[in-house]
């Protein structure tokens, strides 16, 4: 701040620098939408990352699925086959998200379990893990094909 001196030797307000009204409301709305932005940005990535946690989640809960189908007896030269839908109805399971309090997302697996070929025997195994998300439906997918005795 430069200050000059008058006639008595006592600085002039007049002269003195400083800030006016206008600069400091600009100043002020500058910072309001800086703080905005970052409280938006904030809540942008714990929403993307709750998702992420819980599309994980689907994912694990539909590849036990998949290991469930892959257990069940399927042979071919005993007529002794467990491979088959009826054997793996629809499951609701809980979605977990550690440390998430009580936060609790309900998913459904579904298995599709079809013949693809007769020679060589061949088993399309698809397994939707079918969740809600702030009111959308997602689906995680998992595919893959079984032969007799693996």
């Amino acid at each position: 701040m430069k200050l000059f001196a008058q006639r008595g030797g006592r600085p002039s307000l007049r002269v003195q620098s400083g800030m006016t009204l206008v600069e400091v409301a600009v100043a002020l709305a500058i910072a309001g939408l800086l703080v905005g932005g970052i409280i938006n940005g904030y809540n942008y990535c714990t929403r993307s990352s709750q998702k992420a946690a819980l599309n994980q989640a689907a994912n694990a809960t539909a590849m036990e699925r998949i290991e469930e189908t892959r257990c069940a007896i399927w042979d071919t030269t005993v007529p002794t086959n467990q491979l088959v839908s009826a054997n793996f109805p629809d499951k609701v399971v809980t979605l977990d998200l550690a440390g998430s309090g009580s936060i609790t997302t309900l998913a459904t697996n579904r298995t599709q379990i079809t013949q693809i070929s007769a020679n060589p025997p061949l088993m399309r195994i698809r397994v939707d893990c079918i969740w809600r998300y702030k009111g959308a439906l997602i689906t995680n997918t998992i595919e893959t094909c079984r032969a007799p005795r693996q």
